[in-house]
């Protein structure tokens, strides 16, 4: 169900939800900072860019939300104290992205779509004003604002505050380290591109299970955090 964007804007202020975050593989994040936009999946396969594919790509296809851009209200991987499945790499953007106008009427999802089989249209999604302003809760993971009528980009601008970087502490055959690989990329995207935005290295919480998660399994690390295609 759509929501009026300034609607959404000022229930997440309200609920001090001040930032967004989306969560990308190095390859895919290079591809949003040389066009200072979020896009969509669909948008980028039709473009001919590269990305780096994703488990949820079949759902997205199937509930047709291939053209759609997905936020979330919370830093997965600080909250959870566990790497983003997504990527390692994090934008954070500010809320009042949501002012532009050019982003239309905004849609948020109930629960993570890899979940909807078998849901109703109002456990899939926030019905309404008041259903949002009830249930809408700060730093619930499967609670995702999604921009479904911007033709498939979002123009981050002067909204994009910092990008953020995982370091999995591995050099890939003892000479490659892998988190220098990936903030080398994106130097190069925003060389590019003339986006001037700070790159951070990730400060953990204690107790975070990042690092094991990326080196149980190198197959996966160098998917996320290669800048080339390699699918």
């Amino acid at each position: 169900m759509h929501l009026i964007r300034p609607t959404v804007h000022k229930v997440l202020l309200n609920k001090d939800i001040t930032e967004l975050f989306h969560a990308n593989s190095v390859l895919t994040a290079c591809q949003f900072v040389k066009r200072n936009s979020l896009l969509s999946r669909g948008t980028v396969e039709r473009n001919g860019f590269k990305q780096t594919t994703q488990t949820s790509d079949k759902i997205d296809k199937l509930f047709s939300l291939w053209f759609d851009v997905f936020a979330d209200t919370v830093d997965i991987h600080h909250r959870g104290r566990m790497a983003n499945i997504y990527g390692p790499i994090l934008f954070v953007i500010d809320t009042n992205i949501l002012e532009n106008i050019s982003l239309g009427r905004i849609w948020v999802t109930k629960c993570n779509p890899t979940k909807w089989t078998g849901l109703p249209e109002n456990e899939r999604w926030f019905q309404n004003k008041a259903d949002l302003e009830e249930n809408l809760t700060k730093g619930t993971f499967d609670q995702m604002i999604v921009f479904r009528h911007s033709g498939g980009e979002i123009p981050l601008g002067k909204y994009l505050k910092i990008i953020v970087v995982d370091d999995p502490g591995y050099e890939l055959s003892g000479q490659i380290d892998m988190y220098s690989m990936a903030i080398g990329a994106l130097m190069l995207a925003m060389n590019e591109s003339g986006v001037e935005v700070p790159i951070e290295r990730r400060v953990c919480r204690p107790n975070c299970t990042c690092e094991n998660y990326y080196s149980s399994d190198l197959t996966r690390l160098v998917r996320m955090y290669s800048p080339s295609k390699n699918d």
